[in-house]
């Protein structure tokens, strides 16, 4: 900028003075020369003024605008001087701006902002941006701790989600690997895990895994039901954490020595309102909130594990036990039936071989019950062993008593129909019946009901034979029950070996939604998805091996749809040892693969979240060189200045209402119309009940929208908020701000 010369100015508008005097003089005696109808000689001038000396004194014109020149000269010397003052001050407070803008772009939040405006309106500004960007670094560390804890809580869940999938198989080792990784994950010093065990209808705790244990007070490893911390909790079926640990209640081993943790973590796995076990953790270190959630969450899934493993062994056993017991019951039949037929055999040649008959009676009489009725059903005879399953002492009590005397009421009916027969000689009665005996108790028999004809074929009396079956139906009614229970339980259905459905229970027909009559032409490969043929190809090649498996399995329903299964498929042979038929028992899961899924899904939603916010970040710092670009001079400035600050509040990504004190709505951001559903337009100078319900459980919302209550300042709050057709609990902010003497109220919504 060139020096500024007062001098020079001075000169210049002295010499415009002069210049407009002498014009004006030269114009007035061209006038006066013209009106007198002179020429303009140097001849006539001075003929003209020689007439009138009058003349001279409009010569006075050039000292007069010379003096009005030297005036008008001294006024644009102060004023180019104000100017220039003022430039230099604008100057000056543009480099100021421009280097507060500069500590903000390069992200040094902390620098001071000095007074570069009288009315302080673009400094406020400023603080009031910076205080932003302040806040939104808090927020965005906040941020990144809470999303550093989802993600570490997740990874956790689905480690810990295939150590239970892959030790689903036996106690201890599951135990084993479930505390020994919770240990390491928590990095703690020292974990226990308890199972519930019953024996004799007394309950306890046993500790079937450990580690860095080294415990005095239970060197049995057994805990009663109530007893102590652990006791209590699973009796409680709560949580229980303290740093107040009695002195020797347990002690780390480590290679450095011997100590006492400072705090303890008790966790009963509890579903379905059941308890599986506890989790006992102990270290020298507090434990977060975060950690102490995580620890509930295993907890859950351990608890679902155990309660499908104890699930999954029970029906092995039964399995197991059921096969057994159809294999002895089909020999005890046959072993009948050989008996009946020897029996039948023996009859047929009684009239020639009578000393064979009574020692073949004598035979039966030993080792079969025995009774002979008259066609009347009055009892004839009875063996010792007929007497003593019956529990009667001798013949006396028994004899000329009618049939309907060992029999349950409720069988009579069905037994009039065959003893009728009997006593018309028709064909002989085989097969189970239950006879009831002197004490009330039920007496099981394979039985046997054939006439003894006479010489002319007249039936002379009827010969009752049995073996006492009461203990293997019991154990079969038994099983039946266990059967039933399951078939209530879980998903239960019958496949032949090349894959065609046998039977199903109402659970596996409801669960993949098809009707026993679809059921009926339906293979286990129409269950399962194209992509899935393969594998499953070489799981049923496994079972029909005699290899039995368990895992998850993903089945199709009637119409399409995923459904997951903790599923086992177990051969069963027939008494040959030849496969008859493949048994599949499961449990559902979809909700837990949905659950997983949807976690994935939040966490790639998250890292997605996460790359918006850093585009808008660099869009946020674009904005800002823009900005600077842009700045301009005076009211100019100020005005892009509070329109870029404008939208910077707009495009943040958290909900913003401004309203003034009178409760009218000023100004919101893109964010807020999204959480509202409402444009920008409809809301502006609206009064705040647009947007919430006029009754607020909130006393905070209540201040905020009606203009009469006060409005206290509140800092990241959880309360619950009325909008007109629903409410929702939300994390809010509001700010008080006063602008030349008015206030406004600002209120942030904290999405996360």
């Amino acid at each position: 900028m060139r020096k500024f010369d007062s001098t020079e100015v001075r000169v210049i508008f002295l010499s415009s003075g002069f210049l407009l005097g002498v014009l004006l003089t030269l114009l007035v005696n061209i006038i006066l020369l013209t009106a007198k109808g002179l020429s303009f000689t140097f001849a006539t001038l001075y003929e003209i003024h020689h007439n009138h000396p009058a003349i001279y004194l409009i010569y006075a014109l050039i000292p007069f605008f010379m003096f009005i020149g030297h005036l008008f000269g001294l006024y644009s010397i102060q004023y180019i001087k104000s100017f220039r003052d003022l430039e230099e001050s604008e100057s000056q407070k543009n480099r100021t701006i421009k280097a507060i803008i500069h500590n903000l772009t390069l992200g040094n939040l902390n620098a001071e902002i000095d007074d570069i405006s009288a009315d302080n309106e673009i400094e406020e500004s400023l603080t009031k941006l910076r205080k932003t960007l302040l806040d939104n670094r808090v927020a965005e560390q906040e941020r990144r701790h809470e999303d550093q804890q989802r993600n570490w809580m997740s990874e956790g869940i689905a480690e810990f989600g295939d150590i239970l999938r892959s030790h689903s198989a036996n106690f201890e080792d599951l135990g084993y690997s479930v505390i020994s990784k919770l240990v390491r994950y928590l990095d703690i010093n020292q974990g226990g895990i308890f199972l519930t065990v019953v024996e004799e209808k007394k309950k306890y705790l046993s500790l079937i895994a450990s580690h860095a244990y080294s415990r005095k007070k239970f060197p049995d490893k057994k805990i009663l039901w109530g007893d102590g911390l652990i006791g209590a909790a699973a009796l409680e079926k709560k949580r229980y954490y303290t740093n107040k640990i009695p002195d020797s209640y347990l002690t780390i081993t480590s290679g450095l020595g011997r100590a006492n943790p400072s705090y303890l973590l008790i966790v009963p796995l509890v579903q379905n309102d059941e308890v599986f076990g506890v989790f006992e953790l102990a270290s020298f270190s507090p434990l977060e909130e975060i950690q102490i959630q995580f620890v509930e969450r295993i907890a859950e899934n351990t608890a679902t594990t155990l309660n499908i493993l104890k699930s999954n062994l029970r029906t092995s056993t039964l399995l197991e036990e059921t096969q057994a017991q159809t294999v002895k019951l089909a020999q005890q039949e046959e072993k009948v039936r050989k008996n009946i037929d020897t029996l039948k055999s023996t009859q047929s040649e009684a009239a020639q071989q009578s000393e064979k008959f009574i020692s073949f009676t004598n035979s039966v009489n030993h080792t079969l019950i025995r009774a002979e009725y008259d066609t009347n059903g009055m009892l004839l005879y009875a063996n010792t062993k007929f007497l003593k399953k019956l529990g009667y002492s001798g013949n006396r009590e028994v004899e000329g008593k009618h049939i309907s005397m060992f029999l349950d009421e409720k069988d009579g009916e069905w037994f009039n129909s065959i003893w009728a027969g009997l006593a018309d000689g028709g064909a002989h009665f085989e097969g189970y019946m239950k006879h009831i005996t002197k004490m009330g108790q039920d007496l099981w028999t394979m039985a046997t009901y054939t006439c003894v004809r006479k010489d002319d074929g007249e039936v002379e009396k009827v010969l009752f034979l049995a073996m006492d079956t009461t203990e293997q139906k019991k154990q079969s009614l038994d099983f039946e029950g266990q059967m039933e229970a399951i078939n209530r339980l879980s998903p239960k259905a019958e496949f032949k070996p090349d894959g065609r459905v046998l039977s199903s229970n109402d659970l596996f027909n409801k669960t993949l939604k098809f009707s026993k009559k679809e059921l009926v032409l339906k293979n286990i490969f129409d269950f399962i998805s194209t992509r899935d043929q393969e594998r499953f190809s070489e799981i049923w090649e496994q079972v029909i091996t005699k290899n039995a498996f368990q895992g998850q399995l993903r089945m199709l329903s009637k119409f399409e749809e995923d459904v997951w299964f903790r599923a086992t498929f177990t051969s069963v042979d027939n008494m040959y040892g030849e496969l008859e038929k493949v048994v599949f028992i499961a449990y559902e899961i979809t909700k837990e693969r949905e659950m997983e899924i949807s976690a994935r899904d939040q966490h790639e939603q998250l890292k997605r979240k996460e790359e918006e916010m850093r585009l808008l970040s660099l869009d946020l710092k674009k904005q800002i060189e823009e900005m600077n670009q842009n700045w301009d001079v005076e009211k100019i400035k100020i005005s892009e200045e509070k329109k870029m600050y404008a939208d910077v509040l707009f495009e943040l990504p958290y909900p913003i209402v401004t309203i003034n004190n009178l409760g009218f709505i000023l100004q919101i951001n893109r964010a807020t119309e999204k959480y509202w559903g409402m444009k920008r337009k409809t809301v502006i100078n609206n009064r705040a009940t647009v947007l919430f319900s006029e009754k607020q459980e909130s006393h905070a919302i209540n201040a905020f929208i009606d203009p009469a209550l006060p409005v206290k300042e509140i800092a990241k709050k959880k309360i619950m908020m009325n909008f007109q057709d629903n409410s929702k609990e939300e994390v809010i902010s509001i700010i008080k701000t006063e602008i030349k003497n008015e206030m406004f109220y600002t209120l942030v919504i904290h999405i996360m």
